[in-house]
Parts: structure tokens; sequence; C-alpha cells
């Protein structure tokens, strides 16, 4: 059984949900749940801190695409903070690199949102 952590962080300039564990199709739709939560407050931008997240199925990719979706849809940022090879190499595969805003640290990531 997959287990993952998740906890959320608001400011001003964003709300982040930092995300720890594998993310499977066990656990894949709270972590979409908690997400489209956030996103239901409407806040600057919503950024997935993915940093300490190991494994990531199709089922999670799918969740995250949702979210995109859903934010863009809503005019809110969607970021995800991640230079774990296993999800970046996936991501690169599946061609979502070019969907998903993607930056190596959470500083950098708020940084691009600033200009």
């Amino acid at each position: 059984m997959s287990s993952l952590d998740t906890s959320v962080t608001t400011s001003a300039g964003d709300t982040v949900v930092t995300v720890s564990g594998e993310i499977d199709l066990a656990v894949s739709a709270g972590l979409r749940r908690t997400l489209e939560e956030e996103l239901r407050f409407s806040p600057a931008a919503l950024i997935a801190d993915l940093s300490a997240v190991s494994f990531c199925d199709s089922s999670g990719f799918t969740a995250l695409v949702q979210i995109c979706s859903q934010a863009e849809e809503a005019g809110v940022p969607f970021i995800l903070v991640t230079r774990e090879r296993a999800l970046l190499r996936p991501m690169s595969l599946l061609g979502l690199d070019a969907v998903f805003t993607v930056h190596p640290t959470l500083d950098s990531a708020r940084d691009a949102l600033a200009r």
C-alpha cells in the first residue's frame, strides 16, 4: 500500500502543496482532491512541490494534468517543483514537459511568478 503525505502552506503570493512519498493509483485521487480543494480558493498561484516524491505512475500524471487544466480554466498558474529524475524522465517521455511548468526549486518557481 502506498503512502502519500501532503501539507499546505498559503501566502499572499501562492499556495504550496508539498507532497512526499509515491504517487500511484492508490493515492492519486486523494492528491487530485487536495489540489482541487486548494484551487477552489482561487490562489494567486498553485504550486505542487514534488521534491520529495520518489515515484509517479500514469494515474498520478493524469491527476496532475487534470489539475493543470482546471487551473488554466480558472486563470491560476500551476507549477510543479521537482528535480527528481524519477519524475522528470517520464514527464519528458510522455510529452508532459510541454504541458507543465516545472522548476527545480520552490525559490525558482516563486522567482518566475514574480516576473
